[in-house]
């Protein structure tokens, strides 16, 4: 049997569809790697004077048990307090000098804000006796190493032409049926849909409109 120009068409089609499926489909799938991120420490402080306050060192004797001589020992006060509890002693003011001794021990808290910034936050709280003057905080942040696997997504631009050409043999062996060959082109918008236009070796022109049924998330 004579081979005509139309039968090598449709075998040159027919090997081109074959060839393009097997490139497009019989390749094996790129795998998804895991992503690390390392987050190094991150380091800082913090320094607040609460109030202002002029300091004093005097020195004090305390008892030693079993030791008849009383030791010294030197303390740091504030000297505002201090001269205004040695100015209502020399005036013997016993109520004023007593309530300045009792509001320098009173108990106080302090809460607050201490760090806010673009890395952390920390509120903290003070007892103190008295009031409470400043603080000095250091902190730091741990590194972390954190690993995850990526969701990969598909998406279609918002507007792609598509084109590709199909072979249509007949399917019960006998049939007087033609092989046929025919190629199309087509609009794809982003949700994957497609709208296409075709031509076939017989001479007919198909419109057609594909739907993306199902898709991958990798």
């Amino acid at each position: 049997m004579k081979l005509g120009f139309k039968d090598y068409t449709i075998a040159i089609l027919t090997a081109l569809v074959i060839l393009l499926t097997y490139m497009n489909w019989n390749g094996s799938d790129e795998p998804i790697e895991d992503v690390t991120i390392v987050t190094q420490d991150q380091s800082g402080s913090v320094t607040n004077d609460v109030e202002e306050v002029v300091k004093d060192t005097v020195t004090i004797e305390i008892e030693v048990p079993g030791n008849p001589l009383p030791a010294i020992k030197e303390i740091v006060v504030d000297s505002t307090y201090k001269a205004q509890y040695e100015t209502a002693m020399k005036e013997n003011d016993s109520l004023k000098a007593k309530n300045l001794f009792l509001e320098s021990i009173s108990l106080n808290t302090w809460k607050g804000t201490i760090v806010d910034d673009d890395d952390i936050r920390i509120d903290g709280s003070f007892r103190t006796r008295g009031t409470l003057l400043g603080y000095d905080i250091d902190y730091t942040i741990k590194g972390d190493t954190i690993t995850y696997t990526p969701e990969v997504v598909t998406r279609f631009p918002k507007l792609s032409i598509v084109g590709g050409v199909k072979a249509h043999l007949p399917s019960v062996q006998g049939s007087q049926a033609d092989p046929m060959v025919s190629a199309h082109i087509g609009i794809r918008g982003k949700k994957g849909n497609t709208f296409s236009v075709g031509y076939d070796s017989f001479k007919n022109v198909t419109f057609g409109y594909e739907w993306t049924i199902f898709r991958s998330k990798k």
